[in-house]
């Protein structure tokens, strides 16, 4: 039962990496599953407007407390 909280965090965190790489400079490794969020939701909608950075960066952390919390219980 925590193996899926923890893989959907491992993916979250690894999302929020490669799109904060991928918005800082070009990435071309993994573009269309890892860098999902940064293209479809980040770059699209007028919210995220210059803060791309950040919202990549909070998606990792939120993998991270999700990874934590599973090693928790």
């Amino acid at each position: 039962m925590r193996k899926g909280p923890r893989l959907l965090g491992l993916l979250l965190f690894a999302m929020g990496v490669s799109g904060t790489v991928d918005h800082l400079a070009a990435q071309p490794v993994m573009g269309v599953l890892l860098n999902a969020p940064n293209r479809w939701i980040f770059e699209r909608l007028e919210v995220f407007e210059g803060r791309e950075v950040f919202a990549n960066l909070s998606l990792a952390f939120v993998g991270v407390v999700l990874v934590a919390f599973s090693f928790r219980r």
